[in-house]
């Protein structure tokens, strides 16, 4: 069985972004999406997913609010979680750091640094 991830982000354009970089690195990922906060909080009470890669500003509920609501929750409070920004505001980081992110990326970015986060976590949290 191979590796589930996660892409929260209500622009289409940037879940294909990181989607397809993701894959060229990953082929064997299976790739699920959310367009809103809201329904990926559903999608991670219905399916076990291994990693989470969230748009912090989305409508409805946002990225550090899904965040926090993982890590409140005991059953996926471990899940790795990257947060997708576009500010590099250090009250922003702060926040996310605190809430308790796995690690993050600034937008805009080149293709290659979501696979090297991914990269970097598999090897902080080894999955099945």
């Amino acid at each position: 069985m191979g590796l589930k991830m996660l892409i929260v982000d209500d622009s289409m354009l940037m879940r294909d972004i990181l989607k397809e970089s993701i894959l060229e690195t990953f082929p064997s990922l299976t790739v699920s999406e959310a367009g809103t906060g809201d329904e990926a909080q559903k999608m991670l009470q219905m399916e076990h997913f291994d990693i989470v890669m969230c748009d912090w500003g989305m409508p409805g509920l946002s990225g550090i609010e899904l965040l926090k609501w993982v890590r409140s929750n005991p059953s996926i409070n471990r899940l790795p979680f990257v947060m997708v920004t576009g500010t590099t505001a250090k009250e922003s980081i702060v926040e996310c750091v605190a809430a308790g992110v796995t690690d993050y990326v600034v937008k805009p970015f080149i293709p290659e640094l979501p696979c090297k986060k991914m990269q970097k976590i598999l090897k902080m949290y080894p999955l099945p």
